[in-house]
């Protein structure tokens, strides 16, 4: 990992605070999580990262009450537009301590999708996008409009 730090505190701060992160990212529980909030550091990781910093609320399995959190993780410039406020992403955390969580993965997000039944054969199907005839009888199907 490269750092453009001047301040070598700085750089093994963060360092230490990685190798945490990498235990957890092997050993850790798995849950999703929500951004809450997200602050870019200033710091870059080499040439094409930046250090962030994110508000995070977690959400174990098992029904265990979520909980905020605190972690931090080099995003990519071409990765930074997926991380939004509200956002899922997955992260791993110790559950003897919540204070150490570490950012997995960002969700992926899958296409939406209609369910339609065709009108000519009955035919019950998950349309694709541009979709336009039955995938059973070859019908013509009605147009759906997306109001979102």
């Amino acid at each position: 990992m490269l750092i453009d730090s001047t301040d070598p505190q700085i750089e093994n701060k963060l360092l230490a605070q990685e190798r945490i992160y990498d235990q957890l990212r092997h050993s850790g529980e798995l849950a999703q999580a929500s951004i809450l909030r997200f602050t870019d550091t200033g710091i870059r990781i080499g040439d094409n990262a930046t250090m962030m910093q994110f508000g995070l609320l977690v959400y174990p399995s098992g029904g265990r009450p979520a909980f905020n959190a605190e972690s931090q993780t080099a995003v990519s410039d071409a990765s930074r537009p997926k991380f939004v406020t509200d956002s899922t992403i997955y992260v791993r955390f110790n559950p003897a301590d919540l204070t150490q969580v570490a950012i997995d993965h960002i969700a992926v997000t899958g296409p939406k999708t209609t369910v339609l039944i065709c009108p000519t054969c009955g035919a019950s199907q998950t349309l694709s996008e541009g979709q336009a005839a039955c995938s059973f009888c070859g019908a013509p199907l009605p147009t759906i409009t997306n109001h979102s």
